[in-house]
């Protein structure tokens, strides 16, 4: 029982990276802890979501390059001047000295178009934005990666609980069966006179607290494979069973790889994130340059649609434009100081996140111990309750022992197989947090899935 648990639990997570093809029957799904993964890996809605972050952040970063590219705008316009202003001029510009004479000036009909090109020649602070947003992608690759580790962390938590609940499952039906045997065996014994009603109830007890206890340990695979299934993103009404997958266990790390965990990965990119806008900060003192070039094109004329009462003209230019700042009130300086506090914050949280690691690590580590001793304890413990109970039922049979002593081994050996296996989920769960607070599971992750996403 314990190589088939730990097999299934631990080293299944080594295979992400298999090739697998779920067996269906017609009604259920059938899935083995590298199915499932894969299956979650695909399907997770939230996953997805976070990996819509890294296309809406590559969008972006598309966006600030757009900055960098030439910048073409181009606009036309009619304008019809119904009722143009008049202009008052003094006679003598006519030869009628002393006279105000009104003028209008201008056609009615103007239609004229207009393109402008700019291109940014030096800009540090636009360079720095687009370094800036090129790294970014890596934040949110690392995002997205933490939360597929959680997410393949979590669905082999809950494989392990399954398979934990199966092996439960499997001995309480054990039980029930050994009990309507003495049962039958003790209905026939009352029958002659041998043993008391009081005996055959005591058993009876004893087969309804079995139907109770296999009862809440159905109701608790349920609630398993419903995480498990909202995991997955699979229907709840879809039959799901877990598959054994026997592959031979490797050895967990037992020691601390601060480089390969995560968070810390996540604080130390957040950290250049913020170097970077710094630095954007600090070239915005400098100058920038830019080429522009504008092209335009005016016809005016009384009267539409008459190409010889149309008078068109074109203009054109080019140049270049240097954009100095002078004084900005310290706005920019005010902009540094609060950049340098949220670096300083980051080193706080760094030092604060290495000796938070640091400790899941140790107590990580720990546990595993304390729970290999305990696991070999009850392993003894599970297989000296077996020979009592043999040598109790024995005795009950041959007429030696009431069946009061019979029924206590019997419930010491329940007790004994509920602890053994609740002895083999911990250590399993025990050791799946050591290879997350050492690093390890991150590393095989990588190594399983280096290419997806």
């Amino acid at each position: 029982m314990n190589k088939e648990i730990r097999k299934a639990g631990i080293a299944g997570m080594f295979l992400l990276l298999t090739s697998t093809v779920f067996a269906q029957t017609t009604d259920t799904l059938r899935l083995s802890l590298v199915e499932a993964v894969n299956l979650a890996i695909r399907q997770n809605p939230q996953l997805q979501s976070v990996q819509l972050d890294e296309e809406i952040n590559l969008a972006k970063v598309k966006e600030v390059k757009a900055s960098a590219l030439p910048q073409v705008n181009a606009d036309a316009s009619y304008t019809d001047n119904f009722l143009r202003a008049s202009q008052i001029l003094p006679g003598e510009v006519f030869g009628r000295p002393g006279e105000s004479i009104a003028v209008k000036f201008g056609t009615r009909y103007q239609i004229g178009a207009n393109a402008q090109v700019s291109q940014t020649l030096f800009n540090p602070a636009l360079n720095i934005g687009l370094k800036a947003a090129r790294a970014s992608q890596g934040l949110y690759e690392l995002q997205t990666f933490k939360s597929k580790e959680d997410l393949i962390y979590n669905v082999i938590n809950l494989y392990m609980q399954l398979q934990m609940v199966e092996k439960q499952t499997e001995l309480v039906e054990s039980n029930l069966d050994r009990t309507q045997r003495l049962i039958d065996i003790t209905s026939a014994q009352f029958k002659e006179g041998i043993v008391k009603k009081v005996d055959v109830d005591q058993l009876k007890v004893s087969y309804t607290n079995l139907t109770t206890q296999l009862s809440n340990v159905a109701n608790s695979r349920v609630q398993l494979l419903n995480n498990l299934k909202t995991l997955m993103n699979v229907d709840s009404e879809q039959a799901i069973a877990i598959t054994d997958i026997g592959t031979e266990p490797i050895a967990v790390s037992q020691e601390l790889n601060l480089d390969a965990n995560i968070d810390l990965a996540l604080v130390d990119y957040q950290r250049k994130l913020q170097d970077l806008n710094t630095a954007s900060i600090r070239a915005g003192y400098l100058p920038s340059l830019s080429l522009i070039a504008n092209f335009g094109y005016q016809s005016q004329t009384n009267e539409l649609f008459n190409s010889s009462a149309t008078k068109g003209f074109p203009s054109g230019l080019y140049g270049l434009r240097l954009s100095i700042p002078v004084f900005d009130g310290f706005a920019k300086k005010s902009k540094i100081t609060q950049s340098q506090y949220k670096v300083h914050q980051l080193e706080l949280n760094r030092k604060y996140l290495m000796r938070n690691v640091e400790n899941q690590f140790v107590n990580a580590r720990n546990n595993v111990q304390q729970n290999r001793k305990v696991l070999q304890a009850q392993q003894e413990n599970m297989k000296l309750a077996e020979q009592l109970y043999n040598v109790a039922k024995l005795s009950y049979t041959e007429g030696i022992s009431p069946l009061s002593e019979l029924i206590n081994a019997e419930n010491g050996l329940k007790e004994a197989q509920n602890q053994y296996l609740t002895a083999m989920l911990q250590i399993n769960l025990a050791e799946l947090d050591l290879m997350q607070s050492s690093g390890q599971l991150t590393q095989i992750i990588k190594q399983a899935l280096p290419l997806q996403n």
